[in-house]
């Protein structure tokens, strides 16, 4: 029998049989199995002790950063949390290591000037509570951010079967500070971002695509996500507060407000606007211009019939 066919063969087999014939290790060699299994045993204590300590496991298995609950903003926080249908909308808190932010769209939290407020669409949907404890939205207007320690806003994921219909779909917990707090980079970026959405509706940056049959119906209605208005003739205008604070294009090319004010409302093939993020123009130091919109055209629609290119209530011109 060839050695390729059994692996009974050389010094396998040897070795195979000199295990069967040896001696057990008796009694004398308990005590290595013993200090195997402590060792063991106090690496997964230790592990365990850390797990607790960092991470907090869900309901539904996923881990979450959960904060100790060392007041009673961070206590209620860790509540909702627990629920598993809510998560931080936005936050500013610190935890061992350093100072965290959390930035979500909307933004429903605004600062003008040094005074908080809550703009009108989020007001009824949201509730306040400061220190632990609930107060009216209009109380939001005495806190001044240097005393305010710790900020979280909740939001409930939506269309959830075991959401609290009854709970405002925003929840604010505010922690203060007796004493005024340093601002770090983190703190100076959160009430940034505030003072930036007193001003924008969209501070975190967003765009917006307009065939032409949109953009007749967005200059109808002045949707001022636009950033253009039709004139009397027909035409295109960058509204007014805008116009210092728009970048243009035209066909890939750079262009003028002047030469917006040339494009038939028709002749628009495609017309694409964006705001910045609020980080590139919400600076002293060489702000971006806020808005970009760039326009495709189409001139010889404008010597066309309209009836095959536009189908649109909202435009009665001359075609």
């Amino acid at each position: 029998m060839y050695s390729f066919t059994t692996r009974f063969s050389g010094p396998t087999l040897h070795q195979r049989v000199s295990m069967i014939n040896s001696q057990p290790s008796g009694p004398r060699a308990w005590w290595r199995y013993a200090l195997w299994v402590c060792s063991m045993g106090i690496v997964v204590l230790a592990c365990q002790h850390e797990t607790r300590q960092h991470v907090h496991l869900s309901d539904d298995g996923f881990v979450d950063n959960a904060l100790p609950a060392t007041s009673p903003t961070r206590a209620m926080v860790g509540d909702l949390e627990e629920k598993g249908t809510w998560y931080r909308h936005m936050a500013l808190y610190r935890d061992k290591f350093a100072t965290q932010l959390v930035e979500s769209k909307p933004v429903i939290l605004q600062l003008n000037g040094d005074r908080f407020v809550l703009p009108d669409d989020y007001k009824y949907e949201s509730a306040l509570y400061i220190n632990g404890k609930e107060a009216s939205v209009d109380e939001l207007a005495r806190l001044s951010p240097e005393f305010v320690r710790e900020l979280f806003v909740m939001h409930q994921w939506e269309n959830l079967a075991n959401a609290d219909r009854q709970a405002k779909p925003y929840q604010l917990f505010i922690e203060t500070s007796q004493k005024p707090i340093r601002f770090n980079g983190k703190r100076k970026q959160f009430f940034t971002l505030l003072q930036a959405a007193a001003l924008s509706k969209y501070p975190l940056g967003e765009s917006f695509s307009f065939n032409m049959n949109q953009l007749l119906e967005a200059t109808f209605f002045r949707n001022r996500n636009a950033l253009v208005e039709r004139t009397k003739d027909e035409h295109l205008s960058v509204y007014d507060d805008y116009a210092n604070a728009v970048e243009v294009e035209i066909n890939n090319l750079p262009a003028t407000l002047a030469d917006v004010k040339t494009i038939h409302v028709r002749e628009v093939a495609r017309l694409y606007t964006k705001e910045r993020h609020y980080l590139d123009w919400f600076r002293a130091d060489n702000p971006l211009p806020r808005f970009r919109l760039s326009i495709e055209t189409s001139p010889k629609r404008a010597k066309r019939d309209s009836s095959y290119y536009v189908f649109s209530p909202f435009y009665t011109g001359d075609f």
